[in-house]
């Protein structure tokens, strides 16, 4: 089952408090991971991993680090099947 963009944003700003010690606040679909979050690529995996898990199968890695916003990363976990 697919998850609307609005679980899915969610499930993120979750996960990247957690995960990363994040203000929610600066969780806005616009946000850059390197440049506005300070995530790395190895903060990038972490996160991938926690979202397969949301999702419960596998998520297209390459599209996945390509992604350069937050609201990037909502589209493709919201657009799978």
């Amino acid at each position: 089952m697919a998850h609307s963009k609005e679980e899915v944003m969610n499930h993120i700003k979750k996960v990247m408090v957690d995960l990363f010690e994040l203000d929610e606040a600066d969780l806005v679909p616009e946000a850059k991971f390197h440049e506005d979050l300070d995530i790395d690529s190895i903060d990038t995996i972490d996160l991938l991993i926690e979202l397969k898990k949301f999702v419960g199968k596998e998520i297209d890695a390459d599209k996945f680090i390509d992604a350069t916003t937050l609201g990037e990363v909502v589209d493709i976990i919201a657009s799978m099947d």
